[in-house]
């Protein structure tokens, strides 16, 4: 019609982006709120009285800036002169590290287990919601998915981690190696791949996790991978944190300990209960010789392990 005018519609690709900019607000918004709050929950709502529980545990074991150390047993690892007991020894004998079980939070897979751990340590915690733990083996390494689960509970729940594998003899205290930025610290295999460029593979049975907003996203991610990849070599944390552009993409500042210092690959119970009583042996003769001889830094020792636990 003559006199009238017509309004150009703004192009479809401009809608686009105003929604999903949209969205992505909103996305932020929502999960800024859960976080903060607390209320999210990764578990069925039936297990509140469980998760609860782990909170009034993680409260009683952890030290002044929230750190809880964090370790996984079953019965076959919580029994008379089991791995446990070897554990436990391990932070008694070794250099400033007694004070440390006033932080540890010993997580049982079953009521056995749970049990000798009343017996033997005050911060005992069992799982009964969740899926079964087992120990390290070939197919089940650091990150089992029951494990990510309890982890991303922890986090959320605003506590940083030190997670240690029960076969890792404290004799002395890794935390005191930690550097205050970094927010996940790992014990990994490293390979020198050129003269500038390490390789990273393993698993080294430590690492050191510091709870906050792009941590708690870390630990989701890793959810996330159970479910689309469950048998993924995503169970690594040394693999995961190597090749995982998530970690970039959030910004995770990372750093890694040899494995040589934390790992013990052993996977015959037997055989690495036998090697450890070795470890612990050789270290008091260690420290008895240093006391001896005290103008001496370094006393002369040669360590017996391992002996069954070769490869």
């Amino acid at each position: 019609m003559k006199g009238s005018r017509r309004t150009s519609k703004p192009p479809p690709y401009c809608l686009i982006v105003t929604l999903l900019m949209f969205f992505t607000f909103v996305c932020l918004i929502l999960h800024q709120f859960s976080y903060k709050s607390n209320t999210h929950s990764l578990v069925h709502p039936q297990h509140d009285f469980e998760r609860k529980t782990l909170l009034q545990a993680l409260r009683k074991a952890s030290m002044a800036d929230r750190t809880v150390i964090l370790t996984v047993v079953n019965g076959n690892w919580a029994k008379p002169a089991s791995i446990l007991d070897l554990f436990l020894e391990s932070f008694q004998i070794g250099e400033g590290t007694k004070r440390l079980l006033n932080h540890l939070l010993i997580i049982a897979e079953d009521s056995q287990a749970f049990q000798y751990c009343n017996s033997k340590h005050p911060h005992c915690f069992q799982l009964k919601n969740f899926p079964k733990i087992q120990p390290r083996t070939p197919r089940n390494l650091m990150l089992s998915p029951s494990r990510v689960i309890l982890l991303t509970q922890i986090v959320e729940l605003g506590y940083h981690v030190a997670f240690t594998n029960a076969d890792v003899m404290w004799l002395r205290n890794p935390l005191s190696k930690l550097v205050p930025d970094i927010e996940l610290s790992i014990a990994c295999e490293l390979y020198l791949m050129d003269a500038e460029t390490y390789g990273i593979s393993g698993d080294g049975g430590f690492f050191h996790l510091k709870t906050n907003e792009r941590t708690y996203q870390f630990m989701k991610n890793l959810n996330l991978k159970r479910v689309l990849y469950p048998d993924s070599e995503h169970q690594s944390l040394c693999k995961v944190s190597g090749n995982n552009g998530f970690i970039d993409l959030i910004r995770i500042k990372v750093s890694y300990f040899s494995e040589v210092n934390f790992a013990n690959c052993c996977e015959d119970i037997d055989s690495k209960i036998h090697d450890l009583k070795l470890v612990l042996d050789d270290w008091r003769k260690f420290k008895e010789l240093s006391a001896n001889n005290a103008s001496s830094k370094r006393s002369p020792l040669s360590w017996r392990a391992p002996q069954k636990c070769i490869a």
